[in-house]
């Protein structure tokens, strides 16, 4: 696929016709996905919201795949910049309440991308192996100050990786469950509760605390 087609090289330059149109599939594509889903949606469901004919939706795209893989990447874009923030060793829990509650408010932000990106990872190996590399960003960042939590304490016991991705699972799936499935929650109550148990984990990791809870 070429740079044009992919719409990757345009968002370069927004102000250009094909950008304003490959922005305009783009955003007709979240609509679908947002109102059929993942399977459901097909193209012509995209072109028609789009108000543009195949023949234009295959000039910028080659199908669906293409689309939502340029709306995923767009919102990775911010998660990526969240994820290697700094993070000041004299003030941890700032750094949890600025990371988790940055990672909801994207989620939030992005829930349909994100919705639609996993149900096609359940049977879309590159989706799928897209969202682990996406992931991995946090794991690694996280795993440092595990890391360095477990060696100040001396254990040797500790996966430090593992640790982290249980950690950043807690906060995936709990932003799952509360702004796709709908469970009931504040944005408030879940930042205090994640940061509290993440808090906790860490605390236990070190030779005395590093997050004032």
């Amino acid at each position: 696929m070429s740079e044009e087609r992919s719409g990757h090289a345009a968002t370069t330059d927004p102000t250009t016709r094909g950008e304003r149109t490959a922005a305009r599939l783009r955003a007709a594509a979240q609509a679908a996905f947002a109102v059929l889903g993942w399977n459901a949606t097909r193209v012509e469901d995209i072109v028609q919201r789009a108000g543009v004919s195949h023949g234009t939706f295959y000039t910028y795209y080659d199908n669906k795949q293409a689309v939502l893989d340029d709306l995923v990447r767009e919102s990775q874009a911010d998660f990526a910049q969240l994820a290697l923030a700094p993070w000041r060793a004299d003030d941890v829990r700032g750094a949890l309440e600025r990371t988790i509650g940055g990672f909801l408010d994207l989620f939030a932000r992005d829930v349909v991308i994100m919705r639609t990106w996993l149900q096609a990872a359940r049977d879309d190996r590159a989706f799928s192996a897209l969202y682990i590399d996406s992931r991995a960003l946090f794991v690694h960042r996280v795993a440092e100050h595990v890391a360095a939590a477990v060696a100040a304490s001396g254990r040797v016991d500790v996966p430090a990786r593992t640790v982290a991705s249980s950690l950043v699972a807690m906060v995936e799936h709990l932003a799952y469950c509360w702004l796709v499935l709908g469970e009931p929650h504040e944005r408030d109550d879940v930042l205090h509760a994640l940061v509290l148990v993440w808090g906790s984990a860490l605390n236990a990791l070190a030779p005395f605390p590093v997050v004032r809870l």
